[in-house]
């Protein structure tokens, strides 16, 4: 039985003018690399998962967050070779601020804005998708 490894990251569903944030992954491994996620990253040591989205967003891609909203956990394991990594994912809703969205050349490919419809059409990292259908469903009940 392979050993389990916890990870507790925040992700960020940027969204501005009706349109999300995703950057293109860059990563060494070829399950990750040039798949599409939301901007994010690990929570440190101590550290609120609310800081710790301010922080990730921030630094991934140059933009303010205006305002954060946290809406599930989601779990996800990833069946590595070594082991299993288990990440639970604080997914935020985030309104973010004017100005280009940036990305670390080490870690990304692109930065790009795209609708609801597009992001879910998106080869993107597995739980991305998931993540973005709950939020869709979760917003289209509290309509109206």
């Amino acid at each position: 039985m392979k050993p389990v490894k916890d990870l507790n990251i925040v992700i960020g569903l940027c969204e501005r003018k009706g349109q999300f944030l995703l950057l293109q992954r860059r990563d060494e491994n070829p399950l990750w690399d040039r798949k599409w996620e939301f901007p994010g990253g690990k929570i440190e040591a101590g550290e609120e998962p609310e800081i710790a989205i301010v922080r990730e967003v921030q630094e991934e891609t140059g933009l303010p967050i205006l305002a954060s909203r946290f809406f599930r956990l989601h779990d996800h394991d990833w069946n590595l070779e070594e082991k299993v990594l288990r990440v639970h994912i604080h997914c935020f809703h985030c309104l973010v601020g004017e100005g280009e969205a940036q990305h670390e050349q080490d870690k990304a490919y692109q930065a790009q804005w795209f609708s609801k419809e597009e992001a879910l059409a998106l080869d993107s990292l597995e739980a991305n998708g998931d993540i973005l259908k709950a939020f869709l469903h979760e917003t289209a009940s509290h309509v109206g």
